[in-house]
This record gives C-alpha cells, sequence and structure tokens, in this order.
C-alpha cells in the first residue's frame, strides 16, 4: 500500500514538472521575439534615414538651383530688399538723366545772362532767368534782386539761393546712399533668422538628418544677404557717380556765380 502511493506521488510530481516546463517554453520562445523585434541592422537605419531625409528635403534639391527658387527661399524679407532694388533703379535712371551739369548750368543760358549784364540790361537779365529751374538761373535771380546793394549783400543773396539749390541736389542723390545702407542690413536680418531656424532643429534625432535639414536652412539664410549686397552695391556705385556730378554743379555755379557778382558791383565800386 505504502508503495502505490509513494509511486503515486512521483507521478504527481513528474507531472507537475513537466507540466510547467511545457508552460514556461512558449513564453521562453516568445520572448527572444519580442526582444529582437527593436533591433535593426545598419542597413535598416540608413533606409530609415534616407526616407526622412527624402521627406525634409524637396526634390528642388537635386534639380540646378534657379534664380527663381532662391528668390522664394529668401522669403519676406528678400521680397522687401527686390522692392527697394527697383525703387533705387528708377531713381538712378531719373537722377542720371536729371542731375547734370548740362541741365544745372545751361552755357547757353549763361552767356546770354553775362552779355545782357555787361550791356547793362538789367531788367532783361533778370526776366531771362525768371521762370526758369535750373540752379544757375535761380543764383542769377536772387543776385539781380538785390543789384543796387553792396557788394555782400549780393553776395550772401546768391549763395542763399545757392546752398538751397545744392541742399536739394545733395538730398536727391541721398535717397540712393538710404537705400545702399539699409539693403545689406536686410539681408544680415534675413540670415540670422534663418540660421535661428537651422539651428532650431538640431534637435532631430538621426545625426545625418539633422546635418542635411541645417546646411539646407544655412544655404538659404545666405540668400538674403547675397540680396542686399545685390542691390546696395550699384546704389552705392551710381551715388558716388552723380556725387561727382553734384561737386562739378557746385564748382561751376561759384565760377559763373563770382562773375555775376563781379559786373553787378563794378560800376559801384569804380
Amino acid at each position: 500500500m505504502a508503495y502505490r502511493v509513494a509511486t503515486a506521488l512521483v507521478l504527481a510530481v513528474f507531472v507537475l514538472v513537466v507540466g510547467q516546463a511545457y508552460a514556461q517554453d512558449p513564453a521562453a520562445a516568445e520572448a527572444p521575439a519580442e526582444d529582437a523585434a527593436p533591433a535593426e541592422t545598419p542597413a535598416e537605419n540608413a533606409a530609415v534615414a534616407d526616407s526622412v531625409a527624402e521627406q525634409i528635403v524637396p526634390d528642388e534639391s537635386a534639380q540646378p538651383v534657379t534664380l527663381l527658387m532662391m528668390v522664394r527661399w529668401g522669403g519676406g524679407i528678400l521680397w522687401i530688399t527686390l522692392g527697394l532694388g527697383f525703387i533705387a533703379l528708377v531713381m538712378t535712371v531719373y537722377f542720371v538723366l536729371t542731375v547734370t551739369p548740362s541741365r544745372e548750368v545751361p552755357s547757353n543760358f549763361a552767356r546770354r545772362v553775362l552779355t545782357q549784364i555787361k550791356s547793362g540790361d538789367l531788367r532783361g537779365a533778370y526776366q531771362l532767368a525768371e521762370g526758369r529751374d535750373e540752379l544757375l538761373a535761380r543764383v542769377v535771380r536772387a543776385g539781380l534782386k538785390m543789384s543796387g546793394h553792396d557788394r555782400y549783400v549780393i553776395q550772401e543773396a546768391m549763395e542763399s539761393e545757392g546752398e538751397r539749390g545744392v541742399t536739394a541736389l545733395w538730398q536727391k542723390i541721398s535717397y540712393l546712399n538710404n537705400i545702399g545702407t539699409i539693403a545689406p542690413l536686410l539681408g544680415l536680418l534675413g540670415t540670422v533668422w534663418g540660421m535661428v531656424l537651422a539651428f532650431s532643429n538640431i534637435a532631430a534625432d538621426d545625426a545625418r538628418v539633422r546635418g542635411m535639414v541645417v546646411a539646407e536652412n544655412v544655404s538659404k539664410a545666405m540668400i538674403t544677404t547675397v540680396g542686399g549686397l545685390v542691390v546696395a552695391i550699384p546704389c552705392m556705385v551710381v551715388y558716388y557717380f552723380l556725387r561727382g556730378r553734384v561737386i562739378k554743379i557746385v564748382a561751376q555755379v561759384e565760377a559763373q556765380a563770382s562773375e555775376v557778382v563781379e559786373l553787378l558791383t563794378r560800376g559801384r565800386e569804380s
């Protein structure tokens, strides 16, 4: 009887051990599969990086960069800079045609007015200068208004009118200088803003994707600086060219005005 009981206990223990081992085998077989699932090979990592890069970098990057693409990349700041460039172009054409020594100091007018002053026809000389907008005509008209007064009175009146006219000329061409100064600053602003956006993407998980995004945004940011310099350099060149013209105009007006003063005061001093 005891033998039977012992045999039954041994069989029961054997069944429990075998059942427990059989129940643990599926869990042990599934555990490696679950652990192996997150593991990826280097080739899979590269494929994932390429797919993410394709989503971030547009198809335009595989094409040659065109002017239209650069303008689109530049954003609103570049459009403002180009607008200033268009305004500067219109001003350049207008100033080059109008701010000239031949317009402000017409040689034909200078000869005629000097001839009339020499002949003593001051009224005719004044009528000749009246209604004209040239700088020399305004200066001569101011001197003729003071004819009959002392030399310093005539000279002061002509100098005052000349200073007002020259100030107007400097004011005209100073707009080109202003645009040439503001355009690079706008370009710098666009570049700094683009750099801020570029470095905000450094938080990307994948190093390869992070480098591609930063490089792309930096290249786009530099476009605004290029646009600012493209606008500023021609503006400054034209400004200094017109500055030379204004200096030449001032010298010619001073020479003609000195001769007019001498003619108007010659009779009184003698």
